[in-house]
């Protein structure tokens, strides 16, 4: 699939490399070189948010991208999502990869829960449930009754 994705490049089909590099990385979002390699894609088309959130854990990642991708992205929480590395920080290729993983995680953590998370959990209130069921139930039964009596109209006109 690499190759497919530098026979893309050559031709200048930068979209279609994306595609094919994003996909690459949903199958092994651990794959340092796939995101080193999008990453210049997304430098070369002048997408730096895209760029820096790609090159976040690699180690060409440029100032300029990392400031782009924190701009764009304010909550850390929201940037540890969209980095989707699950694996372990061994897996990172330079020590400033790992720091700044480190450091994202440690400021998603003084930041406190994601925003969605927080205030206390309530079940929703079952008994709201309980009207739309019975409208659709009278509902049913409306028609089921006007069917019936269709029939026996229609029986009543031809034996008639």
């Amino acid at each position: 699939m690499l190759a497919r994705v530098k026979d893309d490049l050559t031709l200048g089909h930068t979209y279609r490399a994306t595609q094919r590099l994003r996909t690459l990385l949903a199958v092994d979002p651990s794959d340092i070189e796939v995101r080193r390699l999008l990453a210049a894609v997304y430098r070369q088309t002048g997408n730096l948010v895209e760029a820096g959130r790609w090159s976040f854990l690699t180690d060409d990642a440029r100032p300029e991208e990392l400031a782009a991708f924190i701009r764009a992205n304010p909550s850390p929480w929201l940037r540890l999502r969209l980095l989707a590395w699950s694996e372990d920080l061994v897996g990172l290729p330079t020590e400033a990869a790992r720091e700044r993983l480190l450091a994202l995680v440690e400021e998603a953590e003084r930041s406190g829960p994601p925003s969605r998370w927080r205030g206390h959990y309530r079940a929703p209130d079952s008994r709201g449930a309980l009207i739309p069921c019975l409208f659709v139930l009278v509902t049913v039964g409306i028609v089921v009754a006007l069917a019936a009596l269709g029939v026996v109209r229609f029986g009543m006109w031809i034996l008639g």
